[in-house]
């Protein structure tokens, strides 16, 4: 690998480092926050004025006052915690790291036909591998939207904030990925970087 590319590669390495730190830390903080506003309710307290759930979200007839607040439905003033199939909002975050994961398992090279560039693998399977990986990513965003809109925005009882945050999470899990791979491909022989470096020179 040459030293003309070595700026460049680290650049894109610093960028996706950074988004994935972001996507994480979006998660991780719609999750805790979520968890301490239920816990106050637990007590007896509302620390973040969440008031009582709604029961419905149908709109009201015209000139009718809004019923009052319904009695507590569950030890958390009727709102869900993330259980059940709201669990399912932690799938996507799994899915991502694992598309990461297998993603940046491969190099550009190690794509191509010729065998001579494959060391240890054949050039069939290791595209196979990214497929799976880049599978899991897409898989991971799409079940991302569905989980947010089933189980969250369309349910009057649960809070949109992890369900947010799960989909922000992915996608920039999603485009970490996509750059760590180009940081790493950057320069190859071949490569992408490695033409537009000869037209320069």
């Amino acid at each position: 690998m040459s030293t003309e590319f070595e700026g460049g590669r680290k650049l894109f390495a610093m960028i996706s480092g950074i988004i994935f730190g972001i996507g994480l830390l979006t998660f991780l903080d719609a999750i805790a926050f979520n968890n301490y506003c239920l816990g106050g309710l637990k007590v007896g307290e509302d620390p973040c004025q969440w008031g009582y759930a709604p029961n419905s979200t149908a709109p009201l007839p015209p000139n009718t006052t809004p019923p009052p607040p319904p009695p507590p439905m569950n030890q958390f003033h009727g709102w869900q915690a993330l259980d059940g199939r709201r669990g399912l909002i932690f799938v996507p975050f799994f899915l991502a790291l694992i598309s990461l994961f297998m993603v940046n398992a491969v190099d550009l090279n190690d794509l191509k036909i010729d065998p001579d560039w494959v060391v240890g693998g054949s050039p069939g399977m290791i595209r196979l591998w990214m497929f799976v990986g880049a599978a899991c990513g897409f898989s991971g965003l799409c079940m991302s939207i569905w989980v947010h809109v089933t189980e969250f925005s369309q349910q009057p009882n649960t809070k949109d904030g992890p369900g947010i945050a799960n989909m922000l999470c992915v996608l920039m899990f999603t485009i970490s990925s996509l750059g760590m791979w180009l940081a790493r491909s950057y320069g190859l022989p071949n490569g992408w970087g490695d033409q537009m470096m000869e037209t320069m020179l």
